[in-house]
């Protein structure tokens, strides 16, 4: 029997019955079928003479492979081609650029012609090129502001305007016009507007979000900047607005442009304004031919199957419909395990149950991360709130188990930060976004540093230049700790003992590892406000050096996959604001095995998440657990897990 491939080469939209016949014939398919389509479907795509494609298709796909084998067909088509490849999860982009490093297609000089970054990365070039835009100019190497530094910055702009009502004027409700590209034409938001871009030149820094609309302005301004005429964008459902317009300017009249997305994978609806309705209407755009990839390699045949099952239940009349089927019909392969925990304690003895039982794997795992020959975790342990507070004392305990598998000193602390600030701008005083973090760290007031920026703006000068006694007292401070860290014949406790004496230091021996291993110098510095800068970006939801055993958001683990992940807080009250497109991504994480934990008492917990009522029977085993004895039993179904869950709480009342 002959299978179409999925490509639909007039640019519409799959029909629903064409996909259910599709699917229903793609899933009757044995192993070594299902993998034969996989490979040509993808070739199909990857040779298709479309200047533009879209592939819509769900996690763990073969996306990074099929980018390989595009890219490689446009230099066989054109020797002189220049690709971009952009994302919006650093993990993926970092994972990418892997690949094509080790790619033996490609040739060496080709490599060298492949750009692959984040669309910010890519922005913040482009930016620093043309030297900000005709309107809003940069000083070469201008900073960005990080996600602590962002309410400073606003707090700074709303000093100009003090009639203007700051519990309305939030820094939230500007940074979300900056994603929708569009601004509110009020008096006080247009003022406002103003005074933040203008504040932004002084401080020669700019926002991830603003640095879009800057990169998006210069390259209408300057076509030169372009010379790229390949793209890749990847996660397309994660960009917003604002990234839209940047794509669109980018790949204004491209030779190639494959987009890559899933709109059921969305999750930064809050965070960055990211919308479902972007990509959808592209599905519709018959510019760009249509393609799936149908079957999952990542994870095992239950696995799969639970999380297509489960988006299935869930699927909203506008989505887009797609196939998503295991690449292998191994039965035999374990199920999802949903586990019933009477107590916080009772889970986490679980997760410690499932490290002991799979230690040596896991040592196994921490020496390949640490040696580079591994870049996964064994284990995802995936909650849906970032300080698992909902699990009481027991939290301690589960950052125990994790912080064993951890890479030392993954980030550097508060207090090394606060350091680099001042030796920095000892060595360039005329910094003055890092002169406006010294102010900060001296806790000179609002008002005051506001004295100094209007002083200093109005006489076109550096904080620096601006003659006060704030001024020139950081500036000693300043001096006086660049003397103390250039101090070689000085011990490093000696050191922050002396630089504690100048300022507060909330973790000495904190500080001292820190400094132990990445030493602030003239010749570290460069690099080290990069790094602070890379962590900038999304530093909420991105971990920077995968452990063997991650704790980390449900939101978070995007972009990252283990061979096993557990996903607590599974119950009414931790997880009530988990949507359906992060409990789908959450779950596709899982390469070998999936466990959902419910622990009652939890923050209140009473009843497992309402997401049970969408797993499907046939690929999930439910238990319970039991501290005691540390043992599962198998329960009877839903059913039985629910009343399992009941008793416990019935009993616990009855107690009282």
């Amino acid at each position: 029997m002959t299978i179409q491939f999925l490509i639909n080469d007039d640019g519409t939209p799959f029909k629903s019955p064409d996909i259910q016949t599709l699917r229903a014939a793609l899933d009757s398919l044995g192993n070594n079928e299902r993998e034969e389509y996989r490979n040509q479907n993808a070739s199909a795509i990857a040779r298709h003479d479309a200047v533009k494609f879209l592939i819509v298709s769900g996690p763990g796909t073969g996306k990074s492979h099929l980018f390989l084998s595009r890219i490689d067909y446009w230099f066989q088509k054109d020797q002189d081609a220049s690709v971009v490849v952009t994302s919006f999860v650093r993990k993926l982009v970092a994972d990418l650029q892997n690949d094509i490093e080790s790619d033996e297609r490609l040739t060496a000089e080709q490599k060298n012609r492949i750009s692959v970054s984040t669309l910010h990365k890519f922005a913040r070039s482009i930016v620093e090129k043309n030297h900000g835009t005709a309107e809003w100019r940069f000083s070469p190497h201008f900073r960005i502001i990080g996600q602590s530094w962002k309410e400073i910055v606003w707090g700074d702009v709303l000093a100009f305007h003090i009639s203007v009502d700051g519990g309305v004027y939030t820094w939230q409700e500007f940074e979300k016009q900056l994603h929708d590209h569009c601004f509110e034409e009020s008096d006080e938001w247009k003022v406002l507007k103003e005074t933040y871009f203008r504040l932004c030149q002084f401080y020669n820094a700019a926002g991830f979000a603003d640095l879009i609309l800057h990169a998006t302005k210069a390259l209408a301004e300057n076509s030169t900047l372009n010379e790229d005429a390949y793209f890749i964008v990847d996660e397309y459902q994660d960009f917003n607005l604002a990234e839209e317009a940047l794509i669109n300017q980018l790949a204004d009249n491209p030779k190639g442009l494959l987009v890559v997305g899933d709109d059921e994978q969305v999750l930064y609806e809050e965070l960055k304004s990211g919308k479902p309705t972007l990509i959808r209407n592209l599905y519709k755009n018959t510019d760009y031919v249509n393609g799936m990839l149908p079957f999952c390699s990542r994870s095992s045949h239950h696995i799969t199957k639970t999380v297509d099952h489960f988006i299935q239940q869930l699927r909203e009349a506008e989505s887009i419909e797609k196939i998503y089927l295991p690449l292998t019909a191994d039965t035999d392969e374990p199920k999802v395990q949903v586990i019933a925990c009477a107590t916080s304690a009772t889970a986490v003895d679980y997760i410690k149950k499932f490290v002991q039982d799979n230690k040596a794997e896991v040592d196994e795992r921490k020496t390949k991360l640490e040696s580079g020959e591994a870049k996964d975790a064994f284990l995802l342990i995936l909650t849906p709130a970032k300080k698992v507070k909902f699990f009481g004392q027991s939290k301690e305990e589960i950052e125990r188990i994790v912080a064993e598998y951890q890479p030392e000193n993954r980030y550097f602390s508060e207090d090394y930060y606060k350091v680099l600030s001042y030796y920095s701008l000892a060595n360039n005083p005329r910094n003055n976004f890092t002169f406006r973090k010294v102010l900060y760290y001296e806790d000179i007031s609002t008002a005051r540093v506001h004295e100094l920026i209007e002083i200093a703006m109005q006489k076109n000068q550096s904080f620096c230049e601006v003659n006060s006694d704030e001024i020139k007292n950081a500036q000693e401070k300043c001096n006086n700790i660049k003397t103390i860290l250039e101090n070689e014949g000085t011990a490093t406790e000696t050191k922050i003992e002396d630089i504690a004496r100048l300022v507060s230091i909330a973790d000495k021996a904190r500080l001292k590892e820190d400094i132990s291993q990445k030493s602030i110098s003239q010749e570290e510095i460069a690099k080290i406000e990069h790094e602070e800068e890379e962590e900038a970006e999304l530093e909420e939801i991105e971990v920077k050096k995968m452990g063997a055993v991650e704790l980390i958001t449900i939101v978070g683990s995007k972009g990252l996959s283990a061979d096993h992940v557990v996903i607590i807080g599974f119950d009414n009250v931790n997880m009530s604001r988990v949507t359906k497109n992060a409990f789908y991504v959450a779950m596709a994480r899982a390469r070998n095995s999936l466990h959902i934990l419910t622990a009652l008492k939890s923050g209140g917990a009473e009843q497992a998440h309402d997401f049970l009522n969408q797993l499907p029977d046939n690929h999930t085993e439910y238990h319970s657990y039991k501290k005691s004895g540390r043992e599962t039993n198998p329960l009877r179904g839903k059913q039985g897990f629910r009343s399992y869950l009941n008793n416990i709480i019935s009993m616990s009342r009855r107690r009282r």
